[in-house]
Formats: C-alpha cells, sequence, structure tokens
C-alpha cells in the first residue's frame, strides 16, 4: 500500500512536470501567423515595412505588409501615407499585387507582375528596396509592431 501510495505521487509529479512544460508549446502553436511566414519557411518576407516611395520625383510615405502564400507566392499590400493605424488615412490609395521569390544574388526577391509592369523587391539586412525597370521606386524598413492592423478581406 505505502509503494502504490508512493508511486501515484511519483506520478502526480511527473505528470504535473510535463503539463507545465507543455503549456509553452500548445500556446506557441496557437500563436497568430499574421503575415503567414510558416507558408514560407525561410524567408524574411512576410511582415510589416515602412519608408518611402517615389513617384514622379514625389517622395511619398509609405507602408507595406507582404503575406506568404505559400509556393514561394506571396501578396503585397502597399499603402500612401503608411501603415493602417500608422499614417494611413481611411480612402488612401491602397496597391495589391502578388509575386513569387526567385533567385537574387544577395539577399531575397521577389518579382510581383500585373498586366502593365514587373516590378522587383530585394531584401537585404531588414531593408527592402523597389525596383521598376531598374529604377529605384521605394526604399523600405522592415518594422515590428505589438498589435499590426492588418485589414479584413
Amino acid at each position: 500500500m505505502e509503494l502504490t501510495y508512493i508511486c501515484k505521487r511519483i506520478m502526480k509529479k511527473i505528470l504535473l512536470i510535463l503539463f507545465l512544460f507543455s503549456v509553452p508549446v500548445l500556446l506557441a502553436d496557437n500563436e497568430s501567423d499574421l503575415f503567414g511566414a510558416k507558408k514560407a519557411a525561410g524567408s524574411q518576407f512576410p511582415g510589416e515595412y515602412t519608408g518611402t516611395y517615389f513617384d514622379d520625383g514625389e517622395k511619398i510615405p509609405y507602408g507595406l505588409q507582404i503575406f506568404a502564400l505559400g509556393d514561394g507566392r506571396f501578396r503585397a499590400v502597399g499603402y500612401n501615407g503608411g501603415l493602417p493605424g500608422a499614417g494611413f488615412k481611411k480612402g488612401g490609395k491602397i496597391e495589391i499585387v502578388e509575386g513569387k521569390a526567385v533567385k537574387a544574388k544577395k539577399g531575397e526577391r521577389i518579382e510581383f507582375k500585373n498586366d502593365e509592369e514587373i516590378a522587383i523587391a530585394d531584401l537585404h539586412n531588414g531593408r527592402l528596396v523597389g525596383r521598376e525597370d531598374g529604377v529605384i521606386i521605394a526604399r523600405l524598413k522592415k518594422i515590428t509592431r505589438k498589435n499590426p492592423v492588418v485589414p479584413k478581406k
């Protein structure tokens, strides 16, 4: 009987330890993957960026959110004025493009295509440079906000 009591106490301690160690793992798995980073393992692209967009010699504050879609595909949502909740004004210009990861000499690269043009986004050390026809159209820096604002679909 004494041995049974000791075994039960040991089992309870083991179960308690297992529970305490498994809770953080379970919580981590349930955390939101807002920008789809799990769909782009190894890529630093998913996330938010702020900086400047160059349009006909004008410098425009700009925000960009990049979402991983899987299979090397990405969606970029650009906001004239800044990110939602950080400069973007309701009714402001929003651009949405999709692209695919392509080989880069340094860092990472996404090639975005629409009907009329191709834009390249190069990311290296948290800095994103956007180009069209070899001309720089944007310089942005990756940021991390505690509570990013993502528009509803």
